[in-house]
């Protein structure tokens, strides 16, 4: 059975965000599990240093929809009580030609643990990817983690494999679309940062593994400075 994915890009998915290039395996279903040592979302950290588990379950079909859950814990500190993270996703692969390859889809991130936010919003994604090394991708949510302001997002990633190891560098741009007193990136004139991201994995059989290096051009009131985070995953087809 063909697979959507090469195992090249199926494995790129470690190092990759979810929204950037799902991680779709030889099998129709897949579950992962495994854990990060600090989850970073948007070059920003989400527990405090701390380790946390993550997974995810994907389904996909021989006409190259696909769709899943991925989970992640969460701590950001008090007075913050949320504790998990839950994005599904849609999406649909297609190959365009011999190396140009499309995927678009919608996520919808749900929050869990703060009852008196709603932090849940939608996203819709649209990527490129030349030759499943090259992904330039675009992603806009409307009413982004709950602040009424739009955001979206530009990112470019690279992927190059040497041996066993494949490594990935990638900048992605993030931009409210306005900006008001209580809704920026530092001041009321910052509509938008940058996050960049180099990093090296290696799977042996259906473990994957993952370190990466993460920075942003935020102040350190975003906790969004260098972070080096290792991630481990175990892959179970079905």
């Amino acid at each position: 059975m063909r697979s959507v994915l090469s195992k090249k890009a199926v494995f790129a998915a470690v190092l990759l965000s979810l929204s950037s290039l799902p991680s779709i395996s030889l099998a129709d279903f897949q579950a992962d599990a495994g854990f990060a040592s600090e989850y970073v979302r948007q070059g920003i950290k989400q527990s405090g240093s701390m380790p946390v588990l993550q997974g995810n379950m994907i389904y996909r079909s021989q006409t190259g929809l696909y769709g899943g859950i991925w989970g992640s814990g969460i701590d950001r500190g008090s007075p913050d009580s949320t504790r998990f993270e839950f994005d599904g996703f849609a999406g649909l692969y297609l190959p365009l030609t011999q190396s140009i390859d499309l995927d678009l889809g919608y996520t919808y991130a749900t929050f869990v643990g703060e009852p008196d936010i709603d932090n849940n919003y939608g996203e819709t994604f649209i990527n490129i990817l030349y030759n499943q090394s090259t992904t330039l991708g675009y992603r806009y949510s409307a009413d982004f983690f709950g602040t009424g302001e739009d955001q979206q997002v530009i990112e470019l990633a690279q992927l190059f494999n040497y041996s066993a190891f494949t490594f990935e560098a990638s900048v992605r741009n993030y931009k409210y679309m306005e900006t008001t007193e209580t809704v920026n990136w530092g001041s009321e004139s910052r509509d938008d940062y940058f996050h960049f991201r180099i990093g090296v994995a290696r799977s042996y059989f259906a473990n994957h593994m993952a370190l990466s290096i993460e920075r942003t051009n935020l102040s350190s009131d975003f906790s969004g400075g260098t972070q080096i985070v290792f991630t481990y995953a175990r892959q179970f087809d079905f």
